[in-house]
């Protein structure tokens, strides 16, 4: 049985189709990159998935319990967790404190170390780097059994990518990932699979080395990476 089965997902907004028809699983321990033009429906998704927005049509279903329409906040205590593109931590709370409120069931210790929080487990989040909240905010998400991930590379510079490509690697050997990704080479590198989203419908899945042979992946989503 796979983790997380999505089924026929259709999601409008003052008649603007956002999701069409989205189908697909993802298996436990397996890390799913969805990538696809702006406007392609990928975070209206993992609002669907999360709870934060109700679907007009479809089904969500995790560890085999449909959650098509329960609340996010609910949906967080089932085991899926998420991370946004605005990345928020309370600025006057600690590091250790801002990772301790979202420590439900587990100690946060393990995973500030996984992430290189300790040593500034003190620092307030006002004085927080970018690069530094982005891992607290993966800190808070580490809780959930599946995380999604919504553009976590973004404004992240050349030699903080390949340090945080090696903290997701890491949660991968411990966690279910999704992640939404704009850095098509970054995210080729992380996936086990690879959802193309595009005027919301699902146009290919594959494995990283599957999308790279097809022609007409190459030709109309990946443009001259993939060449």
């Amino acid at each position: 049985m796979a983790l997380l089965e999505v089924n026929d997902l259709e999601r409008t907004f003052g008649g603007i189709v956002a999701l069409d028809g989205v189908t697909f699983d993802v298996a436990s321990g397996e890390t799913n990159v969805i990538i696809g033009p702006n406007g392609a429906g990928k975070t209206t998704l993992f609002n669907c998935i999360t709870g934060y927005h109700i679907p007009d049509h479809g089904t969500v279903r995790f560890q085999g319990t449909d959650i098509t329409s329960t609340p996010d906040y609910k949906t967080a205590r089932t085991g899926i967790r998420r991370t946004f593109q605005e990345v928020d931590v309370f600025d006057e709370l600690t590091v250790a404190e801002n990772i301790s409120l979202g420590a439900f069931e587990s100690s946060p210790r393990e995973m500030m170390e996984l992430l290189d929080l300790l040593d500034i487990h003190d620092k307030e989040g006002s004085e927080l780097t970018l690069f530094e909240r982005k891992r607290v905010s993966l800190a808070l998400a580490s809780e959930g059994e599946l995380l999604l991930l919504d553009e976590v590379f973004s404004g992240l510079n050349p030699t903080e990518k390949p340090a945080m490509v090696g903290y997701l690697d890491a949660l991968a050997e411990r966690k279910t990932l999704m992640l939404i990704e704009h850095d098509i080479e970054t995210a080729f590198d992380l996936a086990d699979t690879v959802t193309i989203l595009a005027q919301g419908q699902v146009m290919k899945r594959g494995t990283p080395e599957e999308m790279l042979d097809d022609e007409t992946v190459r030709e109309d989503f990946l443009g001259e990476m993939a060449i």
